[in-house]
């Protein structure tokens, strides 16, 4: 849980947007998109919350921001895993970005994966992922990437990193291998040649 500071009478000098995006992007990541309250960012800030509303329209309005960041941060990290690979080794790239990116801000993965709140903004936003992505299934030599082939993709993998959040894999079960094998399984329809 984020320790929080003693809220003061007035908004501190300086205090942006940005800045007010950034501490609930920290708050998102650290106790889940359905905790983030004007309350609870006013407190991250040590701010009173009507001094949040000369920076942000309402709590719809700020999730709505930091998805849009959630969903740049996986594109930077996808054109970054994907430059100069192609095939099995750019997928298998891509579908450990994803995995890791759900480890390492999981509560940042779960708004990203969720119903998009600014679609206009989502769509320009994950753009550099899509291209990533499709430029990948490209690299196969078999099927044209479609925005169904390319969902399809994404879904066996985020498949399993939801299951694996949710803790519904029981103890017998390898986890690492079970992604692994839906890797492989995704790998194994854009290949022409296996």
């Amino acid at each position: 849980m984020t320790s929080r500071r003693p809220v003061s009478s007035s908004a501190p000098k300086g205090l942006t947007r940005a800045a007010v995006l950034d501490a609930a992007e920290r708050l998102v990541d650290a106790d889940g998109w359905q905790q983030l309250t004007m309350t609870a960012l006013a407190a991250e800030l040590g701010i009173r919350v009507p001094s949040l509303y000369s920076h942000v329209a309402n709590a719809e309005a700020v999730l709505a921001a930091v998805q849009v960041r959630a969903h740049q941060a996986m594109a930077t990290r996808f054109q970054r895993a994907a430059m100069g690979k192609t095939g099995p080794l750019a997928f298998r790239a891509l579908a450990g970005v994803l995995r890791d990116f759900a480890a390492g801000h999981g509560g940042l993965y779960d708004l990203a994966m969720r119903r998009s709140l600014d679609p206009e903004a989502i769509v320009v936003a994950s753009e550099p992922s899509r291209a990533a992505l499709y430029a990948v299934i490209e690299s196969f030599g078999g099927a044209d990437p479609t925005p169904g082939l390319a969902m399809s993709c994404l879904a066996t993998l985020h498949g399993v990193i939801a299951l694996d959040r949710a803790d519904l894999f029981s103890a017998d079960v390898d986890v690492d291998a079970a992604f692994h094998r839906a890797v492989d399984m995704v790998i194994r329809l854009l290949d022409p040649s296996g």
